[in-house]
């Protein structure tokens, strides 16, 4: 599995924020299929990569995308706050002073493997749902992307 080393601000592996749209398609980590935007000068201001098992996005030693959200988020909060007034919070968790977003499609957490609508489900559907502790992307963004 690659590790691609996430730089919040500036990078996720060899893509880097300001690189032409050529320059990111000879990269590395484009092979994985990146989600990147441009600005108006055609520079890279959004780079996000989705959950896969052919990669890891890491920011040091913390596992962007195979940590479970509870664990992870705390972690994240002391190195930079996350934005408390975001309408998707749960699911979507904005560190603006260093640039970086996780998201998910639906906020879970342990507590929620008790409950009846969980155990209710059969083991594959719960593997499925399971899947949500986690964050389904990372992204990196110039600053006044969300502005």
């Amino acid at each position: 599995m690659k590790r691609l080393a996430v730089e919040p601000g500036q990078s996720i592996g060899d893509i880097r924020l300001g690189m032409t749209q050529n320059e990111v398609e000879q990269t590395e980590a484009f092979s994985f299929d990146p989600k990147v935007e441009y600005d108006a000068q055609g520079k890279a201001h959004f780079i996000e990569f989705y959950e896969s098992d052919e990669y890891t996005c890491m920011l040091g030693e913390l596992d962007l995308l195979g940590t479970e959200a509870d664990v992870l988020i705390p972690q994240l909060d002391a190195i930079a706050p996350y934005d408390r007034e975001d309408p998707e919070l749960g699911c979507s968790f904005q560190f603006d002073q260093i640039g970086l977003i996780l998201w998910r499609p639906v906020p879970m957490n342990r507590e929620d493997m008790k409950e009846p609508w969980f155990l209710e489900m059969p083991p594959e559907n719960q593997q499925d749902e399971m899947k949500h502790l986690c964050f389904s992307t990372a992204a990196v963004y110039a600053k006044g992307y969300y502005e």
